[in-house]
């Protein structure tokens, strides 16, 4: 049978079907109920087809442009953590907390603020237009400053400046030393090579040591220009090897010691100022600046020696003392400033009138020392403080 196209109208509805040679009315009056019939579904499958392109045209449309509202969100996230942060934009990576949420498109520029007070690792991003808005998390990507080896060296190496490099790394490794201004206070505890990086379990801490720049026989003395200064690692440094510089200015070699020798206290005999005795001091005699004076003495000094003669001050000696002794705390006593049967003077204060009284010592005293007085008129025994030779100040009464 021919076919052909024919447009043709039943009741409010237009259909496009395929028909023979014109229909005639007696067979359009035929086939009008099955038209009826199934219009419905006709009706509707041209709607479902209509509709669901519309979706797909609808549903590309929106994919394609949350991409880019996507993209315009991180790029303003990261532009706007670095300019607050002053960062490289680099270094900011942006991601959504849900990944698979489409971002909606905003006609104005996205609004950020740090929801947290205590956390700058969430950022919330809002639509001003729509009033949309989604938290976003921040990872800022630093480079990690390191040191490296420019040589290579042995263990005992001191190590300075010129010796390393400072290198950037693009992730943190544990352990690195990243502070090149102090590296000439270590040494190295173990070998490494040229291009390593510098590991804080490598290097160990300097000590300073001293060094004759030429030899000195025993007795000799050793000055500040006979010596350098050497750096050592801490753990090959004894502790008689920790030595000052005024200790060593000035010392006297205990023994022969040769060029390039590291010092240490047994090669030297310090030296003190110390108090001896100028004269013999006998048991009970009084240490003045009459019969001691201050001396040069090389070597161990025991630890009660007298250095300054303030410390000598209102002492007596409880041993006969030798002339060139060295004067030590332990054969010294306090000078007795009061003895007992001597006239002291009384000093009484009753308001703001000072009075002195005559009276008499029943005991030894030291300087500061309560001492027991009698007053010879009244037969009164009064206690007082020993505040100088043949003078007592009352219980009330403050020093002057």
């Amino acid at each position: 049978m021919p076919l052909f196209r024919q447009a043709f109208a039943a009741g409010n509805c237009r259909y496009v079907g395929i028909a023979s040679p014109p229909i005639n009315t007696h067979t359009l009056a035929m086939i009008r109920p099955f038209i009826k019939l199934f219009s419905p579904l006709i009706g509707s499958v041209a709607m479902f087809f209509a509709l669901s392109a519309a979706a797909q045209e609808s549903q590309s449309a929106t994919t394609e442009h949350g991409v880019d509202s996507k993209h315009i969100l991180v790029s303003q996230a990261q532009r706007w953590v670095a300019d607050s942060r002053q960062l490289q934009q680099s270094m900011v990576e942006v991601a959504p907390s849900d990944r698979r949420l489409m971002v909606p498109f905003c006609a104005t520029e996205f609004a950020f603020n740090y929801p947290f007070a205590t956390s700058q690792r969430s950022l919330r991003a809002t639509c001003p237009e729509s009033g949309w808005q989604i938290f976003l998390g921040i990872t800022i990507y630093q480079p990690e400053n390191a040191l490296r080896y420019t040589s290579s060296f042995k263990a005992g190496h001191q190590l300075n400046n010129d010796d390393v490099e400072l290198v950037s790394l693009s992730s943190s490794i544990a352990g690195l030393a990243t502070d090149i201004r102090d590296i000439g206070s270590y040494s190295l505890s173990t070998e490494v090579r040229a291009g390593d990086l510098v590991m804080q379990r490598q290097l160990s801490t300097s000590i300073e040591a001293y060094k004759l720049t030429r030899s000195v026989v025993a007795g000799g003395t050793i000055s500040g220009n006979d010596i350098k200064v050497v750096m050592l690692p801490s753990s090959n440094v004894p502790g008689s090897q920790i030595l000052s510089l005024d200790q060593i200015n000035g010392a006297r070699a205990a023994r022969n010691l040769t060029v390039d020798k590291i010092l240490s206290s047994y090669d030297i005999k310090e030296k003190h100022q110390v108090l001896v005795t100028q004269f013999g001091i006998a048991r009970g005699q009084a240490v003045t600046r009459a019969n001691i004076a201050m001396q040069d003495y090389y070597g161990k000094l025991p630890q009660d020696s007298l250095q300054d003669y303030s410390s000598a001050e209102r002492m007596q000696a409880i041993r006969n003392l030798p002339a060139g002794s060295l004067l030590r705390l332990s054969d010294l006593t306090p000078v007795n400033i009061i003895r007992k049967g001597d006239n002291v003077q009384l000093v009484l204060r009753v308001g703001a009138l000072e009075i002195t009284v005559a009276m008499q010592a029943l005991e030894d005293a030291r300087m500061d020392q309560r001492v027991l007085l009698l007053n010879p008129d009244s037969g009164e025994e009064i206690q007082a403080i020993a505040a100088g030779v043949g003078r007592a100040r009352s219980l009330g009464t403050t020093a002057k």
